[in-house]
């Protein structure tokens, strides 16, 4: 019983000096990432990719940036459908954002597709970097602290979906 007892403790001893002297896995731990999910009624894939996207930036400079959709959205794994814009900077747009500004902060996207047009107006987009301790702090660990915009007349928050009808 007792050499039961020593194996016992000493294994307990030996995994808890192990685990907590693991090496840092190196993994880079991005945290949030922005997702406004739209679920597009009577579209054709080809339609949702290529409808044409203008970004009207209300800064003050009322820069129009003009890009396909498919630079900006992902489909969803459940339902094809379902898309989620992301607010990743088109290949054909040069300024670069940091990983606490968004590309789609402050702005309206216009979406234009060959019957129709819609838009998510007053976009607002907020970062943060999340506080973390141990291997992973020095990664940019966001936070996406607001997340809204207005479409047909209604504000839409984060984690909302919002549907686009051909």
């Amino acid at each position: 019983m007792k050499n039961n007892i020593t194996s016992i403790i000493t294994c307990l001893l030996f995994t808890i000096f192990y685990s907590c002297n693991l090496p840092c896995d190196k993994k880079l731990h991005l945290g949030e990432i922005v997702q406004i999910p739209i679920q597009f009624i009577g579209f054709t894939e080809f339609e949702i990719n290529y409808t044409k996207v203008y970004k009207v930036d209300k800064s003050g400079t009322n820069t129009i940036d003009t890009f396909l959709l498919n630079q900006i959205i992902w489909t969803h794994m459940s339902n094809a459908n379902k898309k989620i814009i992301t607010d990743k900077v088109p290949s054909n747009i040069a300024k670069d954002y940091g990983d606490y500004e968004s590309y789609l902060n402050n702005c309206d996207l216009i979406l234009d597709w060959q019957t129709g047009r819609d838009t998510l107006a007053n976009c607002e987009i907020l970062k943060s970097r999340k506080k973390v301790t141990g291997c992973h702090k020095g990664d940019p660990n966001v936070l996406i602290d607001k997340l809204s915009f207005v479409h047909k007349g209604k504000t839409i928050a984060k984690d909302s979906i919002i549907q686009i009808i051909k």
